[in-house]
C-alpha cells in the first residue's frame, strides 16, 4: 500500500513539474506584456477606451486582444494587469475570451494548414466571442460600471522617461504581478 502512495506521489510530482515547465515560457510572456501595458498604456487611456461605462470597451478589448500571441496561461497575468489599470470586468473578460484563441502566429498556421477561409472565420469567430462573453458579463454588472465610470475622467497622466519604464515593466510584470496571482496559479 506504501509503495502505491509513494508511486502516485512521485508521478504527481513528475507531472505537476512537466506542466510547469511546459506552462513557464507562456506565463513568462504574460508577466512581460503586463508590464509592458502597465507601463506604455497610461490607466487613463485603459480607462478611456476599455473603462467601465465605456460603451465601446468590450468590443476595444476583444479587437485588442485577437492579434496578440497569447495562449491561455499567458493571458491571465496580461487580462489582470488591464483590469488593476481600469478596465472594466466585460472588457476584461471579453480581452481574456478572445486573446487565446488567436494571435497572428496560430493565424498564420490555421492559414497554411487548413487554407484561406479557416485563417479569416478563426479571428472572426474569437472577436465575436469575446464579445458576447464581455456583453453578458457587462448585462450583470451595470451597477458597479454606472458608479466607477467617473473615475476615468478624474486622473492625470504622469510622464515617465525610458528607462523608468523599463523598470516598471519588470518591476510590475515579474514581481507585483506575481504577488498578485502566483498563489492562484500554484493551487
Amino acid at each position: 500500500m506504501m509503495e502505491i502512495v509513494i508511486g502516485f506521489l512521485k508521478d504527481f510530482g513528475i507531472s505537476f513539474w512537466q506542466l510547469t515547465m511546459e506552462m513557464a515560457p507562456w506565463l513568462l510572456l504574460g508577466f512581460l506584456f503586463a508590464g509592458i501595458l502597465k507601463a506604455w498604456f497610461p490607466e487613463h487611456k485603459v480607462k478611456r477606451y476599455l473603462g467601465r461605462g465605456n460603451r465601446y470597451g468590450v468590443l476595444n478589448a476583444s479587437i485588442f486582444g485577437v492579434p496578440l500571441p497569447l495562449c491561455s496561461c499567458g493571458v491571465i497575468p496580461a487580462g489582470m494587469s488591464l483590469y488593476q489599470n481600469g478596465a472594466g470586468k466585460g472588457a476584461t473578460t471579453s480581452f481574456m475570451i478572445s486573446t487565446p484563441q488567436t494571435g497572428v502566429d496560430s493565424i498564420m498556421a490555421t492559414y497554411s494548414l487548413l487554407g484561406l477561409p479557416f485563417a479569416i472565420i478563426r479571428p472572426v469567430v474569437a472577436l465575436i466571442t469575446g464579445v458576447i462573453g464581455g456583453s453578458v458579463n457587462n448585462f450583470f454588472d451595470r451597477k458597479e460600471e454606472r458608479t466607477q465610470a467617473q473615475e476615468a475622467e478624474s486622473q492625470t497622466p504622469e510622464r515617465k522617461g525610458f528607462s523608468e519604464r523599463i523598470i516598471t515593466v519588470f518591476r510590475y510584470g515579474f514581481i507585483e504581478m506575481i504577488q498578485s496571482i502566483g498563489k492562484w496559479l500554484l493551487i
